[in-house]
């Protein structure tokens, strides 16, 4: 729809609409609250003022009286609401939450501050004119995990971490990878890049070595590989975060993991390399522990900063 331009603005934001109740009713159902994505303005609002009329509601909300009465209506047929006198007006009836809206409420409040993470997290990668941001956020949400993201924010327990064994374990790794390298440095793959990912069996697990892949529900989201460099010294490399799960401290667990799995092997050092345009990860491996280690010459040319941290002590 997005070559009509500004015609087609109402489709395009009730397909954002749409898209985003769905969503969050999959993240409600899995989190087996019994309230509606579509009851949330009505049910937050009664949450801060305790008691309104149906036109008290439909005033502040700005919607149509029949359709808050409508909403209203369907939501005390599921226990949520109650109709009771208006303390400050016997003749009149006001609407509330009841007992059990409001403990399904309070269930919720990890989850909406999830979601809330979650459509920052959107936003802020839109910029320029109110048509771009859009079509911007159109094709990051409409074609993203939100609602895996935002269950993965709630659950982190989710992320499956694994030894590559099967040949798909493998093609993972190498997916992950691919997509990473194409991404930051399509004009810089290397023959000892694409040696690691066809084979890693003969270049990584022969040398000692091991390869892990993070899957999300069955997905495979991330990615690394640890192996013996020289005694006492290994190299962690290929650490790659799926584009669609970034932002979600996966580089970070995957980063402590393989400390951990260093720290197994008896290994004094463990030793990486990066590149200094690559900001947010240099910032990772700093967080840890990391510090730039001088060298004249690295294993592959993209490559300009090599960092180490020294384990054990």
């Amino acid at each position: 729809m997005e070559q009509f331009g500004v015609l087609s603005l109402g489709s395009r934001l009730k397909r954002l609409s749409d898209f985003l109740y769905n969503e969050v009713q999959s993240v409600y159902s899995a989190e087996s609250l019994k309230i509606s994505s579509t009851y949330f303005p009505i049910l937050r609002l009664l949450q801060q003022q305790a008691s309104l009329s149906v036109v008290q509601i439909s005033e502040h909300l700005g919607l149509s009286h029949p359709a808050v009465s409508k909403q209203v209506t369907k939501m005390m047929k599921e226990g949520l609401l109650l109709k009771v006198p208006d303390e400050q007006d016997q003749r009149r009836s006001v609407i509330c939450l009841s007992e059990l809206c409001r403990e399904e409420m309070l269930k919720a409040e990890p989850v909406l501050a999830a979601i809330g993470h979650e459509l920052t997290y959107y936003l802020g990668h839109a910029s320029g004119s109110f048509l771009e941001q859009l079509g911007e956020l159109e094709k990051n949400l409409l074609n993203g995990p939100y609602a895996k993201r935002v269950l993965l924010r709630l659950h982190p327990e989710k992320l499956i971490l694994k030894e590559c064994q099967s040949e798909e374990d493998f093609r993972a790794f190498k997916a992950l990878n691919m997509a990473w390298l194409e991404r930051f440095f399509k004009d810089d793959i290397y023959d000892k890049d694409r040696l690691l990912l066809n084979d890693p069996k003969s270049h990584i697990l022969a040398q000692g070595g091991k390869v892990k892949v993070a899957y999300v529900e069955g997905q495979p989201v991330a990615a690394y590989f640890i192996m013996p460099e020289q005694a006492g010294v290994v190299e962690l490399g290929k650490l790659a975060v799926s584009e669609r799960f970034q932002r979600l401290g996966l580089g970070e667990r995957l980063l402590q993991d393989a400390i951990n799995e260093a720290t197994a092997m008896q290994a004094s050092r463990i030793v990486l390399e990066s590149h200094t345009s690559l900001t947010p990860a240099l910032s990772l491996y700093q967080k840890l522990g990391f510090t730039e280690e001088q060298v004249t010459s690295f294993s592959v040319p993209r490559a300009n900063v090599r960092m180490v941290k020294a384990l054990g002590a």
